[in-house]
């Protein structure tokens, strides 16, 4: 039991790092549609291949790929995407 507080400590911090996953995974990013340009450059910026083109040529996400990183909006020019929940 030399180690039990070390455990503990460690079983505390997967936790934590699992719930924040688990709280991503529920805000995907959203596209606003009136702003969104389709050049692209969020779907390049994705790394789980979350955001394709709809049938109109702009971006869409798929929300049970999108982890909610957040790095599509930093790469959108156009602010056309966000963080569900966020300003």
């Amino acid at each position: 039991m030399k180690y039990a507080n070390l455990f503990a400590g460690l079983a505390v911090l997967c936790l934590l790092a699992g719930s924040a996953y688990a709280v991503a995974k529920l805000v995907p990013a959203e596209v606003d549609e009136k702003t969104c340009t389709g050049c692209g450059k969020c779907i390049d910026r994705c790394p789980e291949g979350a955001i394709s083109f709809n049938e109109n040529g702009l971006a869409k996400v798929d929300g049970d790929k999108c982890t909610g990183c957040g790095k599509c909006t930093k790469a959108c020019p156009f602010e056309a995407l966000t963080i569900s929940g966020s300003s």
